[in-house]
């Protein structure tokens, strides 16, 4: 393989982090809301970082929904509350969070090492991030 071999693997995980990208977006419950694909996203290849210098990537793909019009933290707090309620019934770990305490950002893995993160913003908006597993130079599964 050449050395591209960890991108070339990480793309190949699109289709299911979009997959995890849209049932999550299913779980939000707030009137008016578009089609994920209405939504603009951030899609891309994501260095994974393992402390050593060897290429590991990841596929990427995120998107934040507006949950009111105005500042809304009771609301956004429900919808974030209910995709992870979403992540925990279908066995999503709970991964530490290394931000502070109290850091709303949540963290979660599935055993086939996708990650989601959590991110609401306390201003009517919440994220949605995931990533696939990292692949290295050999196009192999790491961590």
């Amino acid at each position: 393989m050449n050395g591209r071999a960890d991108e070339a693997a990480a793309r190949e995980q699109q289709p299911r982090v979009r997959e995890i990208l849209q049932d999550l977006w299913d779980q939000f419950d707030v009137e008016e809301k578009p089609p994920l694909e209405d939504k603009p996203g951030e899609a891309t290849i994501r260095a994974c970082t393992l402390g050593g210098p060897a290429r590991v990537s990841a596929w990427a793909e995120g998107t934040q929904l507006r949950v009111a019009e105005e500042t809304d933290p009771e609301l956004e707090a429900e919808q974030a509350q209910l995709v992870r309620a979403w992540l925990d019934e279908h066995g999503w770990e709970r991964i530490d969070n290394p931000a502070p305490e109290g850091d709303p950002v949540t963290y979660h893995r599935n055993t086939d090492g996708f990650v989601v993160t959590i991110t609401p913003w306390g201003d009517a908006r919440v994220d949605l991030d995931v990533q696939s597993p990292c692949f290295d130079e050999e196009g192999q599964r790491v961590g």
